[in-house]
């Protein structure tokens, strides 16, 4: 972290918030109504929601537990931060037995529960140590992992082993925990939070919501969610054909890192293709009319623009691995992805179920966005598999939940 300050704001910030990460949380303890305390802790936005979903649905039946939240990336510091349910929150200290140590000393969690995969060996073998139980949510780990490699499994196992349950995605993941040294009685499939939490909140964005207001829809929108360069590379010019031909098509595209550079770099190649663009607050503000283009210059309203998509292209895809489908499916959005989704197991799950397409460059992306955009046959056919897959995928919160109760007994009576 301190080689990388010079050069970025978030390790700076990450070095900053764990130089005193024990004091707000102390005070938050000593104000603290009694009950079972529960302490969640996930490495960054996800992976938080994630165990946020499971922690609301078993908190509804049990008000009486006492929610405290640990992250390890300062991305994460804000929506932790408002989460209602925690009586406290704190940026996790680095996994040293002394530090980890004085972390259970003051929270005196009765269950510690970690999600998706990051799983600290000091931290999770101090908790089991002192018999605190020990879980993880949403349990899974792609294929390609780094920590399936021979010779960095031992970290990771080191901590998996001194997990009392372990509810996993899928049952191959469950094969990979196994491989990792978790005994089989120990792993639940469960599946994942993440289908429940986004659809959630999906159901509960209006066609009068007021970020609507000012954007223009008259016509077939692509929404191009969390992309960087390679992706836009190929969307931009991809559009400006299909705008060519299909009138009145718009684009709304948000960029991955909204940075002022990277929003004026993309109107900018926008405007090579001989198109209007402007930014979302432009927009807003009545600034810019009817764009054909409007680039997104803020973080946490992507879920709610794809409900004015007629289709969906999903960033990183054409990078390294792609980020989240579920979103515009829940939406009942086609879905297009790059040849780089095979991170995702949803992604690849919602390519094969009809929900989702995959593009390989500007011209497979035109081709199909023309099929879209045509009102024909495909958009309702692929737009319904999407939402089935959705709710097919449903239920994985409420199981977890149920789960906990009946292996930890002792917590709920």
């Amino acid at each position: 972290m301190r080689i990388a300050a010079p050069f970025s704001d978030k390790a700076r910030r990450a070095i900053d918030l764990r130089k005193d990460w024990s004091a707000g949380l102390e005070t938050a303890l000593e104000a603290a109504p009694p009950g079972k305390r529960l302490m969640l802790h996930a490495p960054s936005v996800g992976e938080f929601l994630q165990g946020r979903a499971v922690i609301d649905e078993l908190m509804e039946d049990r008000p009486d537990f006492v929610a405290v939240v640990t992250h390890f990336s300062p991305s994460a510091e804000n929506i932790v931060g408002a989460y209602e349910r925690a009586v406290a929150r704190t940026i996790l200290p680095l996994d040293f037995p002394d530090e980890v140590r004085r972390l259970l000393d003051i929270v005196r969690p009765d269950i510690l529960v970690f999600s998706r995969a990051d799983v600290w060996p000091n931290l999770a073998r101090e908790a089991h140590n002192r018999g605190v139980a020990t879980m993880l949510v949403a349990g899974t780990f792609p294929p390609n992992a780094g920590r399936l490699i021979p010779l960095v499994s031992g970290t990771a196992s080191a901590g998996l082993k001194a997990l009392d349950l372990v509810a996993v995605i899928s049952e191959d993941d469950a094969t990979r925990f196994v491989k990792l040294g978790v005994d089989e009685e120990r792993i639940e499939i469960t599946g994942d939070p993440r289908f429940d939490q986004t659809w959630r909140r999906a159901m509960k964005v209006s066609d009068d919501d007021p970020l609507f207001s000012g954007l223009p829809h008259d016509g077939p929108t692509l929404v191009a969610g969390s992309t960087w360069p390679p992706d836009e590379r190929v969307v931009v010019p991809a559009f400006a054909k299909v705008r060519g031909a299909v009138e009145q098509s718009r684009l709304i595209i948000a960029p991955h890192e909204p940075e002022p550079h990277r929003v004026s770099g993309i109107i900018e190649s926008i405007r090579r293709q001989g198109l209007n663009a402007a930014t979302l607050s432009e927009v807003e503000s009545g600034a810019a009319g009817a764009p054909d283009a409007v680039v997104v210059d803020r973080v946490g309203v992507l879920a709610k623009l794809y409900r004015l998509g007629t289709a969906a292209f999903v960033g990183g895809s054409f990078v390294k691995k792609v980020h989240n489908v579920m979103e515009p499916a829940c939406m009942k959005l086609p879905v297009l992805v790059g040849p780089k989704h095979a991170n995702a197991r949803e992604a690849q799950l919602l390519v094969k179920s009809g929900g989702a397409f995959c593009v390989n460059n500007a011209q497979q992306m035109e081709s199909k966005l023309l099929e879209l955009f045509s009102g024909g046959e495909l958009r309702e056919r692929a737009g319904q598999a999407a939402e089935n897959f959705i709710k097919a995928n449903l239920g994985a919160v409420r199981r977890t939940a149920e789960l906990m109760e009946k292996r930890f007994p002792a917590l709920f009576e």
